[in-house]
């Protein structure tokens, strides 16, 4: 099963009823997410109506909707739209792939739109769903996150800030490699392992681009 496919999403929903990377991980400094964390409560400060790309199964809302006026989400995998509505009753969720017509209940005006490690494509549809002097935040798997800061451009929004993060982590076991590269739609290297691996295991760095615009 090809890694990220819709069966792949939907088989991840039954099985785990989370999304979650699959390999136990130890690093050698703050969680480089934490970034993202830290800008998403303080922009919540204010009580604003959030719509959220690709929420998989509701855990940022379950964390922070309830500091939000009102929190939306929408995902592509119909499974973990099931899951995110019982998780989290007091938020709304849709199934959505971001390519085809907005949904009534997407159109919004949103006061801040985010995306954790979801798709970039909500940026095409900020001018419709976003209120004036809007917010968005986006946090990607890698140092650069092709196409982001460009097509926030296009639409005319203003980067405000950017942040690309690298701490090193650890995977304590081969198995642990093997889920990750499998995760990553890589082949597993056991010559790497036998190669690299220490007495805490494999080093790996874990790279994150964290990007905050507003619209003008």
């Amino acid at each position: 099963m090809e890694p990220h496919s819709r069966e792949w999403y939907a088989k991840m929903a039954r099985e785990l009823g989370t999304y979650s990377h699959p390999w136990t991980r130890h690093i050698d400094g703050p969680d480089p997410e934490l970034i993202y964390d830290a800008l998403l409560s303080n922009l919540l400060a204010g009580g604003m109506w959030v719509l959220e790309a690709g929420c998989a199964d509701g855990r940022d809302a379950a964390r922070f909707s309830s500091h939000a006026a009102a929190w939306t989400g929408y995902d592509q995998e119909e499974e973990f739209i099931k899951l995110a509505r019982q998780k989290v009753p007091q938020a709304a969720f849709a199934v959505w792939d971001g390519k085809s017509e907005l949904s009534l209940m997407l159109r919004g005006p949103y006061d801040l739109v985010v995306s954790r490690r979801g798709p970039t494509s909500v940026i095409d549809h900020l001018p419709e769903v976003a209120a004036p002097e809007a917010r968005f935040l986006y946090v990607g798997p890698a140092l650069d996150v092709p196409g982001v800061p460009e097509k926030l451009s296009t639409i005319g929004w203003q980067v405000l800030g950017e942040w690309r993060t690298r701490v090193r982590a650890w995977l304590p076991t081969e198995d642990d490699d093997r889920a990750r590269s499998e995760f990553l739609g890589e082949a597993h290297d056991p010559e790497r392992w036998e190669r690299e691996a220490e007495e805490r295991g494999r080093a790996y760095w874990e790279e994150r681009y964290t990007v905050l615009a507003a619209a003008q």
